[in-house]
């Protein structure tokens, strides 16, 4: 096993159970040197994901107007729909469409609560007759991916030699809200020529323990960037999920599990859309949070240097207040609902 990476690993749940220690090595290995892998034998079944992929499909098929319907300018929550080119990372347009859900919360938030309590509220849905089963069947993805999530988030903890709730004990609120999207990045023939490739610019997954990942079709397009700085394909493979490791693991564990910077390309002309559909397994924002402990040996295998093109926007506010971490970062992607919604937070922190 080398220092550095050069193809993302594929873990078989199955070995979990037939030589859990080989699987928690395996484990540990892809969280230290990559931050990424694959998971494969979990079970959320072909055929559930074949009527999520065509329901994906159809809402961006929808006429604007009814996706307009669900933009998330209508919400704080940042939950909703973001059309073509609406979202930005390092000061650059995102080629993609995206509509991000999550599970069903009412807002409470109240003036003189903490702000960032905003950002937890109901989604905003399409219209059931265009849709049937839409709703239904994305919480029905967003309960399973959960599940996964929790699973995944036990054998980490076991991987880095705690006890397995370790992790989700202190750092998951039971009933807080995951948030998930739906995305469609559209080949280059369908874009502008100013608008180039960048269907999501580099980046890490904010204030997250872990991110699952549904490749919906396979037209290349993701990579990660290993620790040397080059870039490294992901491409879909049949029946797995992606699985990577967020900022808020990263800081948990001491920095031990790296959250591995990524990017999606859009496809080539002629190939067109690519789909896919992410899970967010969040950390706790209600409080400041310090590490947990972790073996000194451990330690020794803490990457040394990790390159990475993505920014740390905001990063050192995170162990006081991931809270308005988390906020902070989604104003700064989404500056129209930010400018509606948090004017003088905004202003205060140079996003508008």
């Amino acid at each position: 096993m080398t220092t550095d990476f050069t193809s993302i690993p594929i873990l078989d749940l199955f070995l979990a159970h037939s030589d859990k220690p080989k699987f928690l090595a395996e484990l540990q290995h892809a969280l230290i040197h990559v931050g990424f892998f694959y998971v494969k034998n979990h079970s959320v079944t072909p055929v559930f994901l074949e009527q999520l992929t065509q329901l994906t499909t159809g809402f961006f098929d929808l006429p604007l107007e009814e996706k307009l319907k669900t933009d998330k300018i209508h919400s704080p929550t940042f939950l909703g729909y973001s059309i073509q080119g609406n979202e930005i990372t390092k000061n650059k347009k995102d080629n993609r469409e995206q509509y991000d859900f999550a599970n069903e919360l009412p807002s409470s938030w109240e003036e003189g609560h903490p702000i960032y309590e905003r950002l937890t509220g109901p989604n905003l849905w399409p219209d059931n007759t265009h849709l049937p089963d839409f709703r239904e069947t994305i919480l029905s993805f967003h309960e399973q991916a959960k599940s996964l999530a929790e699973l995944l988030t036990q054998y980490v903890a076991e991987a880095l030699g705690l006890e397995p709730n370790a992790l989700i004990e202190r750092f998951v609120v039971p009933g807080q809200q995951h948030r998930a999207k739906l995305i469609k990045y559209p080949a280059v023939d369908s874009l502008a020529p100013e608008d180039g490739t960048q269907g999501v610019g580099p980046h890490r997954d904010t204030a997250s323990l872990l991110t699952i990942l549904y490749q919906a079709n396979d037209l290349p397009g993701l990579q990660v960037q290993n620790h040397s700085g080059e870039w490294i394909d992901a491409p879909a493979i049949a029946d797995t999920f992606v699985v990577n490791i967020g900022t808020g693991l990263e800081y948990l564990v001491h920095g031990i599990a790296v959250a591995t910077t990524h990017r999606v390309l859009n496809p080539h002309a002629g190939k067109g859309p690519r789909y896919s559909i992410p899970f967010f397994y969040g950390a706790r924002l209600d409080k400041k949070i310090a590490p947990v402990e972790i073996s000194d040996e451990l330690l020794t295998k803490k990457p040394v240097t990790v390159v990475t093109d993505s920014g740390h926007q905001f990063f050192k506010m995170y162990a006081e207040n991931p809270g308005l971490y988390a906020l902070l970062n989604r104003m700064s992607s989404h500056r129209d609902v930010s400018a509606k919604f948090y004017p003088e937070l905004s202003r205060e922190h140079g996003i508008i």
